[in-house]
């Protein structure tokens, strides 16, 4: 690909593993807090956590975009224990984010900080496309270390769209100031990654994670690898 000039990914999932991390926060606050939580396997806790967050969504949420809050999975889980104590769900969700901004970096991919150096020193712009709130993800990559290995930074609130609308891969096209044939993104989400990717006619590199599939119907990736490293590869 001697005609690529930048590199861009996704972060959750990809340059960072977020639902290790995730797990391993639920564990420190299941731990926490039994008592009052019951004492059982905390994997049961966990799972009735993410439960909790598969029961909010509504037909008002989806059509308001509302987010559905960390806090509200947990006052979430303690309904369904028959837990009323009040402060409760807040000193939980605030264990939860403290111990996050601790070990966040702890859960990054042992190669992320590797692989953008060297695409870096080979020339290559490197940048990142992200959704949710500005002020979360810029903290985000600040605790992961990543800024200061980043040239562009494409966030979806910022611009109005996100992933996987194509004006926002668009946008990291006119930020980098490339072609699409000369960019490839890369990233772990069939949907919100490589979908929205493809249509922008951005060159595409799948992370496949554990078992997940390419579902039914959807445009394949250019490259599916299985490490960051293998981005190395491409570009080579």
């Amino acid at each position: 690909m001697a005609d690529l000039k930048a590199v861009f990914f996704d972060v959750s999932g990809t340059l960072w593993d977020a639902n290790a991390c995730a797990l391993h926060l639920l564990e420190i606050v299941v731990s926490k807090f039994s008592p009052p939580l019951p004492r059982e396997d905390p994997a049961h806790v966990i799972r009735r956590f993410n439960a909790a967050f598969l029961n909010q969504p509504t037909r008002r949420h989806v059509r308001e975009s509302r987010p559905f809050s960390r806090l509200k999975r947990f006052e979430g889980l303690l309904e369904g224990y028959g837990l009323t104590r009040h402060g409760l769900a807040q000193d939980m969700s605030r264990t939860y984010d403290s111990a996050r901004r601790l070990c966040m970096r702890r859960f990054l991919r042992p190669d992320a900080h590797p692989v953008l150096g060297e695409l870096r020193r080979n020339g290559l712009q490197c940048g990142v496309i992200l959704n949710g709130s500005p002020a979360v993800q810029r903290h985000m990559l600040e605790c992961l270390g990543l800024e200061t290995r980043l040239d562009h930074v494409v966030l979806g609130q910022v611009e109005g769209y996100a992933k996987p609308d194509v004006r926002l891969f668009r946008r990291a096209l006119d930020a980098a100031g490339t072609a699409p044939d000369q960019m490839l993104y890369v990233g772990d989400s069939p949907l919100t990654d490589v979908f929205g990717a493809v249509r922008a006619g951005i060159r595409t590199a799948w992370y496949q994670t554990g078992l997940r599939r390419l579902p039914q119907g959807f445009p394949p990736p250019d490259f599916t690898i299985r490490s960051l490293s293998e981005v190395l590869d491409i570009v080579a």
